[in-house]
């Protein structure tokens, strides 16, 4: 009896090594996925700072908030990349693009359901290529991304 208890014991600490691995790989290359997004927007950003303000000055939401925008959009994602780096910290990282990225995605939302009555400029960069119907699809990719990674993150601390 005491044999087969060994047995399960050590089948079982076997597939729990497993599961670590994988989540740990899928936090792994989750991250590196969201560093690469928000990396490369806010560097296109900060590369292409009047195309961004002019960008943001043709959004729906007042002046006023376009200038705080400016600074803060490029801030907070390179903020999500250190977050995001570090594997101490990263769950935050993740709970933190999630946020971003759902709010980032109920903007293209409302956006293409007209509520604003017209549709403004979109991003920058390579970004800027997509139909707002793309971009949407996009955003809930890497939103899939965010919270795939914030659960890996979550199940190994358990």
């Amino acid at each position: 009896m005491d044999c087969f208890k060994r047995i399960e014991d050590s089948s079982f600490e076997k597939m729990k090594s497993k599961s670590l691995k994988y989540r740990n790989f899928i936090s792994e290359i989750s991250s590196w996925l969201l560093i690469f997004l928000f990396m490369y927007t806010a560097v296109s950003k900060l590369i292409d700072w009047e195309g961004t303000r002019s960008a943001l000055y043709n959004q729906v939401f007042p002046v006023w908030m376009a200038d705080i925008l400016l600074f803060l959009i490029p801030a907070v994602e390179l903020f999500l990349v250190i977050f995001l780096f570090s594997p101490s910290i990263r769950r935050y990282g993740f709970l933190f693009s999630i946020f971003v990225m759902a709010s980032f995605t109920i903007y293209v939302g409302l956006v293409l359901t007209g509520i604003f009555g017209r549709i403004p400029c979109s991003c920058g960069g390579v970004i800027s290529e997509l139909s707002w119907m793309e971009h949407l699809i996009f955003n809930l990719v890497f939103l899939g991304i965010a919270v795939f990674g914030y659960w890996s993150v979550y199940r190994n601390d358990q």
